[in-house]
């Protein structure tokens, strides 16, 4: 039910329980009877949340943001840590790691732009425990970038990280005070 329905809903039973009669001088009183005030204030609740209703948000919230501060060379299989931490909600990505831990069961989104040195490659794709799932692939040519955005839905203890796969080294442009490279995510519920 909608908040507008449940407004509306309420305005009726408003109406109907709480106008009485019609008196003598072909005005309406005002009669509110304490059932009526009762059945008003249980509708309320419902709506409001005590039963689930409107305003239910997750008992846990997860959100992060972290960029890379320098340029790095990646080998074969090396988990890039972003290691300047902007945002982190519940403390569920580790920056020493570059890992991201779901807190609990859900969808989950995340979103990552990197940027290739001058004439270098970079290739790094999105994990999700041993799992690779979409990949960044900046180019060759100057200083590219690439992104990615990926909506997962992940159980608690799940692990989500951006990780180079290549045969050879890869190439991260990054420069301290522009954040080139990001990688953040949430929990969407």
């Amino acid at each position: 039910m909608t908040a507008m329905s449940a407004v509306c809903l309420i305005l009726v039973v408003l109406v109907m329980d709480c106008y009485g009669h019609k008196a003598d001088s072909a005005s309406y009183t005002l009669k509110i009877e304490n059932a009526s005030f009762e059945n008003l204030h249980s509708m309320f609740m419902k709506i409001n949340g005590t039963e689930k209703g409107l305003r239910k948000h997750n008992k846990v919230f997860s959100a992060f943001a972290a960029s890379l501060t320098a340029s790095k060379i990646f080998g074969t299989g090396e988990v890039v840590k972003f290691n300047k931490v902007w945002t982190n909600v519940n403390n569920d990505y580790d920056p020493n790691t570059g890992v991201y831990t779901a807190p609990e069961p859900g969808v989950y989104q995340f979103s990552c732009s990197v940027m290739a040195q001058n004439n270098k490659q970079l290739r790094v794709y999105l994990w999700k425990n041993n799992e690779r799932t979409v990949a960044i692939h900046a180019g060759y040519a100057s200083y590219n970038m690439g992104t990615l955005n990926m909506i997962l839905d992940l159980v608690k203890g799940d692990k989500v990280y951006i990780k180079q796969q290549v045969e050879r080294q890869t190439y991260i442009y990054s420069e301290p005070t522009s954040n080139f490279n990001m990688f953040s995510g949430y929990l969407i519920r």
